[in-house]
């Protein structure tokens, strides 16, 4: 009996393309994926790949789909995106899967700002999470589902390490997307916000649980999250960084079985399916 494999995938912005690199590698050198937990980013990326997507349609989705095609700007209070076009195309690429339905078990973080509470869905339909676990403050308008107040998984947990060891992940493989930091210049008030959440994400997860197995850190400092035009490049970086990785993945997959308790019952939420 293998060891289970758990991938973390961190928030980012549009750096995380450098997840589709990382699980292309995985899928190449046939690393197994028994579990996935995602953050911003990370939860779409995830979200697309546990529904059937493979790593190449991905990029190919994320560089044909225009701007214009999901960014609906509104005069808010509390964003500048409404998010409906958003979650209306991840609605569709996920095929209107509810968890329970997903190829690979996955978990998605997102943010209760009202409490300050770290929320974890497990069950429900995938697109809400997913939307949810986008919401940067600032740019999108949070999401209410069940009473709840909704922003970006970021805030609280940017690279979800314990959620997915919780699942049940013998060997947790962390892409953390936030180590380095962004080297740009600050010229508008979407750059101040990405940044503010750049300085942020590094600094909580030098304080977030260090469960990980094998840590993944792109080499992406130089990209600014909200570029569209590094996703190549990016991709090519989350390759890079995983095949640096590979002789301690296949190594971890040969040795005894550490056992972990599953999810517990305490913080994941269930979403309606529909």
């Amino acid at each position: 009996m293998r060891p289970k494999v758990g991938i973390a995938l961190g928030s980012g912005g549009l750096r995380g393309l450098a997840h589709v690199g990382v699980l292309k590698v995985l899928e190449r050198e046939n690393i197994p994926i028994d579990y996935i937990a995602g953050c911003s980013i990370g939860s779409l990326i995830g979200a697309l790949y546990c529904s059937g997507q493979t790593p190449e349609t991905i990029l190919r989705l994320a560089k044909h789909l225009k701007p214009r095609n999901w960014l609906d700007f509104m005069i808010s209070k509390m964003g500048v995106i409404s998010g409906d076009k958003v979650l209306e195309i991840i609605h569709l690429l996920t095929k209107g899967k509810s968890f329970s339905e997903l190829k690979i078990p996955l978990a998605i973080v997102a943010t209760e700002i009202k409490q300050g509470k770290e929320i974890i869905f497990t069950e429900g339909n995938v697109a809400i999470a997913v939307r949810a676990s986008i919401s940067v403050p600032g740019f999108f308008v949070p999401f209410s589902v069940a009473d709840m107040l909704l922003v970006d998984g970021a805030v609280l947990n940017p690279t979800p390490i314990d959620v997915v060891r919780k699942m049940g992940a013998n060997i947790v493989i962390a892409v953390d997307l936030s180590h380095a930091g962004t080297v740009c210049n600050i010229t508008t008030i979407f750059d101040v916000i990405m940044q503010s959440f750049d300085i942020m994400e590094r600094e909580l997860f030098k304080y977030r649980q260090h469960n990980w197995d094998i840590l993944i850190r792109p080499d992406i400092a130089h990209i600014q999250p909200s570029s569209f035009d590094n996703m190549d490049e990016s991709v090519l970086l989350g390759e890079q960084a995983a095949e640096s990785m590979l002789v301690d993945i296949k190594r971890l997959l040969n040795e005894p079985i550490v056992e972990y308790n599953e999810l517990d019952n305490e913080n994941p939420m269930h979403l309606p399916s529909n």
